[in-house]
């Protein structure tokens, strides 16, 4: 019997089981911390058809052992670092193992997109996007790090109320973008870029090559040709629209 497993119990992965439940699959949430709120938020998934386990220790490879040769695939909650050790060693075993919003947006690629990111902005610009294109009756929805979990939008999609969508506006961190390399938004915006994260992403270039990643899959690029450190790196980056105020 094929396992499919999460990590993580924050919306991503609350979210992302939901979804794989609502597809007839045996899921598996693992969480490697313990409190009142997840305990409370395990039993109620239980009550679904969700099993939870709460590790209440840092994650290892030792904690994957009992389903190895059963696991379908594994989810991966943007709070949990992509190059971790355990991860790393999952993906040697042909282990199909992807960020949360790959695995959604796999479900909602019909729908065009807008990927924003960006050090600094991105909040603003992708709520500032979201209002205008709503405004303009165009059927929007604003997800991944502002807004819904984007397993949650492709739930949602699902229901049979629902509302086509025109357009999707989704606030991509490194973290999810590392995750994600399979993502090919319409629209690539990239807002601001500073030094942040290093304590994840080791160095400066490797955040930098994160972010530019998200352009490289977009099929229209835009700019802020006003921050300084972008506009120093304009003739590496891929072909696009410079932008400045």
């Amino acid at each position: 019997n094929q396992i499919n497993l999460v990590l993580g119990l924050g919306g991503s992965g609350i979210n992302a089981a939901k979804l794989l439940k609502s597809e007839s699959k045996n899921v598996l949430v693992l969480e490697n911390n313990s409190n009142k709120k997840l305990i409370a938020i395990a039993q109620k998934m239980k009550s679904q058809g969700i099993n939870v386990i709460l590790l209440n220790k840092p994650l290892h490879i030792d904690n994957f052992t009992p389903w190895i040769g059963r696991i379908s695939s594994i989810i991966v909650s943007p709070g949990i670092d992509w190059e971790h050790k355990a991860l790393k060693e999952l993906r040697t075993k042909n282990i199909d193992v992807k960020g949360e919003i790959e695995f959604a947006w796999a479900r909602l690629s019909h729908i065009p997109t807008i990927g924003i990111t960006g050090t600094n902005g991105k909040t603003t610009v992708t709520n500032m996007l979201y209002h205008v294109l709503n405004l303009n009756n165009i059927n929007t929805d604003m997800g991944g790090n502002v807004g819904k979990a984007l397993s949650k939008i492709a739930l949602e999609s699902k229901q049979k109320n629902y509302k086509k969508l025109n357009w999707l506006v989704l606030e991509l961190s490194s973290y999810q973008i590392e995750g994600s390399p399979r993502l090919k938004p319409s629209i690539g915006i990239w807002t601001t870029f500073t030094p942040d994260h290093l304590e994840r992403h080791n160095n400066i270039d490797n955040y930098f090559n994160i972010k530019r990643s998200l352009l490289e899959q977009s099929s229209i690029r835009i700019y802020n040709s006003d921050d300084k450190y972008l506009s120093n790196k304009r003739n590496e980056l891929p072909k696009g629209i410079w932008v400045g105020i």
